[in-house]
């Protein structure tokens, strides 16, 4: 399957939902739009063409027309044909790519204090495929019962919507990689290295345990997180100390017994070197806005 690819932020914006009934003969005139319409199909089939590419829209799937391509229905229905579409504008320049190529254990950047742009991000959408029927249409219904009565006051309402749709679409691509058996290894190393946060990392016991081979689970982690069995420990150490400075009145020497540091001196170190300040400066940061 292929996807899009938008930068964010921003996210795209919201200009119009709709939806209709069409019977037999209708047919979508020739037209190139300069906006984004996703076009999905509950019942029937839409026969649509996008610069010559003609696509068969059967029920439970979708097709995302780009702006700026011509798309014209290039046969008429044969049955009586239930869609829903949503226009967006999003300014950015898209990239189409199969979904197996996004990255989507790519790290973002944490933000801090001193940033005046956000990091670099992605949005990805299903250019055509299918989608899970009953949560797409209580979205998509959502959006139509306020469009009718939107007023100023609801208006953030109807983009937060229209968010939540994005979301669905996005994760059903998501979807595809979760089955694989490299996932559910990853996710096995994930919750081992979470329950055992506070204990030294040691590659070979943990293979051990789990019955996996210690080279193997360290390429599913990677490929599905972007990092070693000893850096997401290492990272889940780090956050599990943010969370203790943020939200508890222990010591920093408690705090780096409790995610298993012995030595405060080198505890203070790491914690520099990953997160930018030394723990006590992260502390009184994080204070300011409690």
């Amino acid at each position: 399957m292929d996807c899009v690819q938008l930068r964010i932020p921003p996210l795209p914006q919201l200009l119009t939902v709709g939806h209709s009934r069409w019977t037999v003969g209708m047919q979508h005139f020739e037209r190139i739009f300069q906006v984004y319409d996703l076009l999905m199909v509950f019942d029937g089939t839409l026969h649509m063409s996008e610069n010559g590419i003609p696509y068969s829209i059967n029920a439970g799937e979708l097709l995302l027309l780009e702006p700026g391509l011509s798309h014209v229905g290039h046969l008429p229905c044969t049955e009586t044909t239930d869609i829903y579409w949503v226009h967006f504008k999003h300014d950015a320049p898209c990239q189409k790519m199969p979904v197996k190529q996004v990255a989507w254990s790519t790290r973002i950047r944490e933000g801090t204090d001193y940033d005046l742009t956000p990091a670099e991000q992605f949005l990805y959408l299903p250019k055509y495929g299918s989608f899970e029927i009953e949560t797409l249409k209580k979205v998509l219904d959502d959006m139509l019962r306020l469009r009718q009565t939107l007023t100023m006051e609801y208006a953030v309402d109807m983009q937060v919507l229209f968010g939540r749709l994005l979301t669905v679409l996005q994760s059903g691509l998501r979807m595809e990689r979760k089955g694989s058996r490299s996932y559910l290894v990853a996710n096995k190393v994930m919750t081992y290295l979470r329950a055992h946060l506070a204990n030294p990392f040691h590659a070979g016991r943990m293979a051990e345990e789990l019955h996996f081979d210690e080279d193997y689970s360290a390429r599913c982690l990677r490929k599905h997180t972007g990092m070693s069995p000893m850096k997401y420990h290492h990272m889940l150490r780090m956050e599990e100390a943010k969370q203790l400075l943020i939200y508890s009145d222990r010591s920093l020497r408690e705090i780096a017994d409790i995610i298993g540091y012995t030595d405060y001196n080198y505890f203070t170190r790491i914690f520099k070197r990953t997160i930018g300040v030394t723990p006590s400066m992260f502390r009184q940061a994080s204070a300011q806005y409690m």
